[in-house]
């Protein structure tokens, strides 16, 4: 008898309609994953409005984005709290708020102290309505170490990961270059919705600062962003998702990127931009969405195109990186005036 089957030719045909095919579909599927990421990354953002809100509800107005306080310049009885501590409680998260006291900082070097040992784990709990799902990497690998020492304090930690951090405002040559054609410049007020608190005796330029309500955003809480993506963890990433080179001065930056939601350098970021490789310039430069993930140059994310950022009436809205310079520096201040409308 004679059995059929197929030949050769028949099934390399087959073999590559089938690649074909995938080729094809595997575009789509993954456009279909980064939506559903995309859309868990709103939501967290949406989550956390809603936490700023109801604290905003309870104590009229909105947490610090940092507090620093050196009672009578002694270094070793400083303290230093975050906006994302301050919050766990409308996040659903009162039995991890209780673990913690906010009367002490979490810093290696004084975890001598019970409590301070105690707020150390409490910060390197991985929560997810921190963490955006399109962020590289397991957010429990993303528990990184930070370092103070290159910046002249004498601190160190461990933090989870936050890729949201605080809109502090904008300086440095991004605000020159946005500010370039309006009434009055650069000068005035160029600060975000959330703002440091405290004090520091040794440095009488870090002076306490009115912690914001909604009635200190002038520009409209649908015009002025609070909340922006910010991948955080001990990696710095460049333009296109690439990895920083080892050595300086990238490891320093590491070290202290602030990318953790009880990392209080989360909430310090006046950025000033980067070049559009992501390297810095002499004073920041001209790109502030995905061009570096560097604390104090702008915002990033893994979205292809922009970033989201949570505005004050609790709205989430996607920003193009192509936004103008003008119209982000715009949405990161509160009462300096602009009229803009996002495209």
């Amino acid at each position: 008898m004679r059995r059929r089957g197929f030949t050769l030719v028949e099934l390399l045909v087959v073999i590559a309609i089938i690649g074909i095919l995938i080729a094809l579909l595997l575009p789509a599927v993954q456009a279909a994953r980064e939506a559903a990421r995309r859309s868990q990354c709103s939501n967290n953002l949406k989550q956390l409005g809603l936490a700023l809100h109801n604290y905003h509800d309870v104590n009229n107005t909105f947490p610090f984005s940092w507090m620093l306080d050196i009672p009578s310049g002694n270094i070793q009885r400083v303290n230093v709290q975050v906006w994302g501590t301050r919050i766990l409680p409308y996040l659903e998260q009162t039995a991890l708020y209780q673990q913690y006291d906010s009367r002490f900082p979490a810093v290696n070097e004084l975890a001598a102290v019970p409590q301070v040992k105690q707020n150390l784990a409490v910060i390197q709990t991985v929560l997810s309505v921190y963490v955006c799902p399109s962020a590289l990497g397991s957010p429990d690998g993303r528990i990184y170490n930070a370092d103070l020492n290159p910046a002249g304090w004498p601190f160190t930690w461990r933090a989870a990961p936050a890729d949201y951090c605080a809109i502090s405002g904008v300086r440095g040559d991004f605000a020159r270059l946005a500010y370039a054609n309006f009434p009055g410049g650069v000068g005035g007020a160029r600060e975000g919705v959330l703002q440091f608190a405290g004090n520091d005796p040794n440095n009488p330029a870090q002076i306490s600062r009115t912690v914001s309500n909604i009635a200190n955003i002038v520009d409209g809480t649908s015009n002025t962003a609070m909340i922006g993506e910010r991948v955080g963890g001990g990696e710095i990433y460049l333009a296109g998702g690439r990895p920083a080179p080892s050595g300086q001065p990238w490891d320093s930056f590491r070290r202290i990127n602030g990318g953790g939601w009880g990392d209080f350098l989360n909430g310090e970021h006046w950025y000033s931009g980067s070049l559009f490789d992501g390297t810095p310039g002499p004073d920041g430069g001209p790109c502030a969405i995905n061009c570096t993930n560097r604390r104090g140059a702008g915002f990033y994310s893994f979205h292809p195109g922009g970033v989201q950022f949570l505005f004050a009436d609790g709205s989430v809205r996607f920003v193009s990186q192509t936004i103008d310079a003008f119209v982000l520096a715009a949405i990161s201040t509160r009462a300096k005036g602009e009229s803009v409308q996002l495209p």
